[in-house]
C-alpha cells in the first residue's frame, strides 16, 4: 500500500497529512439517517453545531473508524481524510486544530469544539466511536453548517445488550485536494513561459 503526502488548504490551515491510496469507507444512501436508519435510529439533532445541526449522517458501522492510518470516508467521490480526533480521556491524536471534546471521560453526551483560527473547513465530519459494537457514526456538516466550531454530541445507540453506550472517541475528517505531482508543476510553469516568450517576440 503507498502511502504519500497531502497539503490540506482549509482555511488559515497548512497541514501535511499522510493517507493511504486503498478504498476509503463509502458513506452512502443504505444507512442514511434521513432516508431512516432501521439498525438504531440516530438523528442529525444527535450531533449539533453552533452555526446549524448536521445536515446529514451515516451509521451505526461494526468497528473502528480510518482514523490516522486509515483511508478516510467517501461521499459522493468526495474524499474525507482523518485530521484529527480526541480519545476519551483526553488524549489527542493527528492534527493540532484546538479540538476539545467534553467531558473528557467516557459519557453518553457532550459538548465539542476546535479553534476555527486553526481550522476553517468549508465542509467536514465529526465521527463518534462508541465503545462497543456497533462501532461508529458520522455527521457531515456543509453549507452555512460548516462554520460552526462547537456544538454537542450523543451516542443514541446501544450495544448488543441494548444498553446505551459512552463514547470513545470523537474525530473530526475534511475533504482534501489530490495532491499535483511536481513534474506536473514543472510542465505547466515551463509551458506558461514559453506562452509568455512567444507573445513578447510577436509584440
Amino acid at each position: 500500500m503507498n502511502v504519500y503526502s497531502r497539503i490540506v488548504l482549509t482555511g488559515v490551515l497548512g497541514m501535511v497529512a499522510l493517507s493511504a491510496s486503498a478504498a476509503p469507507v463509502v458513506l452512502g444512501s443504505s444507512l442514511s439517517c434521513n432516508l431512516g436508519n432501521a439498525i438504531n435510529g440516530i438523528s442529525v439533532t444527535d450531533v449539533t453545531g453552533n452555526m446549524g445541526g448536521a445536515n446529514e449522517c451515516w451509521g451505526t458501522y461494526n468497528g473502528n473508524d480510518p482514523g490516522p492510518s486509515g483511508d478516510g470516508f467517501s461521499i459522493g467521490g468526495t474524499i474525507f481524510d482523518f485530521v484529527a480526533k480526541e480519545n476519551t480521556p483526553g488524549i489527542l491524536e493527528g492534527v493540532d486544530i484546538g479540538l476539545v471534546v467534553n467531558p473528557d471521560t467516557g459519557a453518553t453526551s457532550g459538548s465539542w469544539s476546535f479553534d476555527s483560527s486553526k481550522f476553517a473547513p468549508t465542509e467536514f465530519l465529526i465521527v463518534l466511536k462508541a465503545a462497543n459494537s456497533p462501532g461508529f457514526a458520522a455527521w457531515i456538516f456543509d453549507g452555512p453548517e460548516a462554520a460552526s466550531d462547537a456544538g454537542t454530541w450523543l451516542v443514541a445507540w446501544t450495544n448488543q445488550n441494548g444498553v446505551q453506550q459512552d463514547l470513545s472517541h470523537l474525530s473530526i475528517y475534511a475533504p482534501t485536494p489530490i495532491p499535483v505531482p511536481a513534474a506536473v508543476w514543472l510542465f505547466g510553469s515551463g509551458l506558461l513561459g514559453l506562452i509568455g516568450v512567444a507573445r513578447r517576440k510577436r509584440a
